[in-house]
């Protein structure tokens, strides 16, 4: 897998040898010339924010640089040891990593964006249809927004198997109101974390995507890893049809955020 990073080691690599570099012939010089510009011009594009790189991997480079960094968090949380809690809370220095989860809307799975538009029921649904590729979504990310509402509720929800209901708004597994940019989710397995607690969320991608450094902890997620922070974007469409674009609200290009420091206001 390639990242801005070996791109700069590639860079150093080349520059740290100036005499061998001279004795190249001309030929070879021009290629390496050009793969220095190259990966010149990537470092620089992403040097106000590294994290943004992500956005450019293939699912699987994606998917191997996520592993790597979850690698290393795993490492950095066995040995961490939280100091005596602040007036302020508990910090906890780059050991989470966080992610989006947004309430998909109807409205943007539509065959001319690629989806599969094919009117679709389910249980729960009283025989009314939906976009196959929206059911799909709703049963991801556990609420949708419908384009016309059913007796006054303006969402379906995920019950479990393949039953669906109306709802009125989205809520988290305990009750409580999802309200966007400002709640979020943990694993039930979080050994630092725990329901209602208030965090303060220092990440530049997560503060310049979502606008928020403060975040409340008010939904779980059988899926979400333990040193995961799932924030709750709000209502949008997907970011697109194919792969992981379809799990990405269309407002952000933030799929994870790994340079984070977390305290846990009490």
């Amino acid at each position: 897998m390639k990242t801005w990073r070996d791109a700069r080691r590639r860079v150093l690599g080349i520059f740290g040898t100036r005499s061998a570099f001279g004795q190249l012939r001309p030929g070879r010089q021009r290629v390496l010339l050009e793969v220095v510009i190259i990966a010149l011009s990537a470092i620089t594009a992403f040097a106000d924010n590294p994290e943004m790189a992500m956005d450019k991997m293939t699912d699987d480079e994606l998917r191997a640089f996520r592993d790597q960094k979850v690698n290393e968090l795993k490492k950095r949380a066995r040995e961490f040891r939280p100091a005596s809690a602040a007036a302020e809370g508990a910090s906890y220095p780059r050991i989470f990593f966080c992610t989006i989860y947004y309430t998909p809307r109807e409205s943007g799975f539509t065959a001319e964006r690629g989806f599969d538009a094919t009117p679709t029921t389910a249980p729960g649904l009283h025989g009314r249809n939906y976009p196959h590729d929206f059911l799909l979504a709703v049963k991801k990310e556990g609420f949708g927004r419908i384009n016309e509402p059913v007796d006054g509720r303006n969402y379906i929800r995920w019950m479990g198997g393949n039953r669906y209901a109306f709802a009125e708004v989205p809520i988290g597994r305990r009750g409580e109101v999802l309200m966007p940019r400002r709640s979020c989710a943990i694993s039930s397995r979080n050994r630092f974390l725990r329901q209602h607690l208030r965090l303060k969320i220092k990440s530049q991608t997560v503060n310049e995507e979502t606008g928020s450094d403060e975040w409340f902890v008010c939904d779980t997620g059988a899926g979400v890893h333990p040193l995961q922070i799932d924030l709750y974007w709000g209502e949008d469409e997907p970011h697109g049809a194919i792969g992981r674009q379809r799990a990405r609200p269309r407002g952000t290009w933030m799929e994870y955020a790994f340079d984070v420091e977390v305290t846990a206001q009490r």
